[in-house]
This record gives C-alpha cells, sequence and structure tokens, in this order.
C-alpha cells in the first residue's frame, strides 16, 4: 500500500482583475445606452427599463469586491460586457485546461517535484 500525502497546492489566478468600480462604471454605461435606444419602447410599457448598479450594492449583495479575469477588455466594454475568448480548436487546450494546468504546474513546484514524462 502507498502512503499518499499533499506535498503541495497550487492556484491559477489570471493576471487581470475587474473592481467593484470598474465593472458598476461600465454596467451603468451600457443601462443608459440601452435606456436611450429603447426610451419609445420603455414609454409605452414594453420593455423594462434599467436601473444602474453601485459598487457597494455588488459587495453587499455578493460579498465580492474584485475579481480575476482572463479578459477585461471585453468585459468593461459597455457594448459587450463578456470576455472575448477566441474559440480554440479541438487540438488544443481549453481555458479551463489551460487553468488546471497551470495550477498543478504551480502544485508541483511547491511541492519540489517534476512530472513524470510519456514513454509512449
Amino acid at each position: 500500500m502507498h502512503n499518499v500525502v499533499i506535498s503541495g497546492t497550487g492556484l491559477y489566478t489570471p493576471a487581470n482583475s475587474i473592481s467593484n468600480e470598474e465593472l458598476v462604471q461600465s454596467f451603468n454605461a451600457y443601462v443608459q445606452q440601452f435606456n436611450s435606444d429603447n426610451a419609445a419602447a420603455i414609454e409605452r410599457g414594453e420593455v423594462q427599463a434599467l436601473t444602474e448598479s453601485s459598487a457597494a450594492f455588488i459587495e453587499k449583495a455578493s460579498g465580492i469586491k474584485s475579481r480575476f479575469v482572463m479578459d477585461k477588455d471585453g468585459i468593461l466594454d459597455p457594448r459587450r460586457m463578456a470576455p472575448r475568448l477566441p474559440e480554440r480548436s479541438n487540438d488544443e487546450w481549453s481555458v479551463l485546461c489551460q487553468m488546471a494546468v497551470g495550477a498543478a504546474e504551480q502544485a508541483l513546484q511547491r511541492a519540489g517535484k517534476t512530472a513524470p514524462t510519456s514513454t509512449a
């Protein structure tokens, strides 16, 4: 029987961070544009107007003050409000795989170990 131990841990953290203030600034710009573009439909009651947010509300509702993200520019673009992650072919690692491998490499380094090499 083998003795198994956790000798190192790893965590993948994307390089970019977005604060609540940055997120709210972009979201509120989106809300203003949406309400302006849909003013007539909002007036007729066909579309519900969006409400602006605040950094304090986000923190109170979620406990989050900032978040790490893979694509800051896409998320903060009021016309998009979503990351721009290029599609990858089936021959490439997925984003989640990239994160997992980064965390595993960090865990190995902290444990002073190396990954076994394939002989196939």
